[in-house]
């Protein structure tokens, strides 16, 4: 046997005169046992959330980005596309431009971003198993519009009487 095991089994089994000392120290040990288990839940709780919460936007966010260095957008030559069509290890690639507009729906507004896509971003991101009530068009009088604009704003499907307004400074 062990003798440091041996003499804590000793000591923690021993009767002694100092007994309120001994229901101190286990209260004690009681609170630490409890306690510890207690930031272990609490700290496993939050890093299933952090998964859970990254996996919404996961859908949002592209995989690999490519942002221009300065100013808002840049130009891909056809010849540079041809370069990415012919590269082994990407399935898709698609085009977006995103700038901040002014939503105006029946007496509503709402600041928010707008999305213009190519017919490729429903590849690369997997836009028609999120929708909730519609369909995934693109033409340039249609838009879909995310859960939370269309709670803000009131809006409703194929709404043509009452069209949503997008207002956008000049560049």
């Amino acid at each position: 046997m062990n003798f440091p095991f041996y003499i804590a089994k000793r000591y923690v089994r021993s009767k002694s005169s100092q007994n309120a000392v001994n229901v101190i120290n286990f209260i004690t040990f009681l609170v630490t046992v409890i306690g510890s288990a207690a930031l272990f839940v609490v700290l496993s709780g939050f890093a299933g959330l952090k998964t859970f919460s990254l996996s919404f936007s996961n859908t949002f966010d592209p995989d690999l980005k490519a942002l221009p260095a300065s100013g808002k957008f840049f130009s891909i030559t056809p010849n540079q596309e041809e370069q990415l069509a012919q590269i082994e290890d990407l399935a898709f690639y698609s085009k977006e431009l995103e700038e901040k507009v002014y939503l105006k729906h029946r007496e509503k507004g709402h600041i928010a971003f707008i999305k213009g896509i190519d017919t490729n971003y429903t590849h690369v991101m997997g836009m028609d198993s999120m929708l909730l009530y519609g369909t995934w068009r693109i033409n340039s009088q249609e838009a879909v519009a995310g859960i939370g604009i269309t709670n803000i704003l009131g809006l409703t499907i194929n709404q043509y009487q009452n069209p949503l307004v997008v207002l956008a400074l000049k560049p």
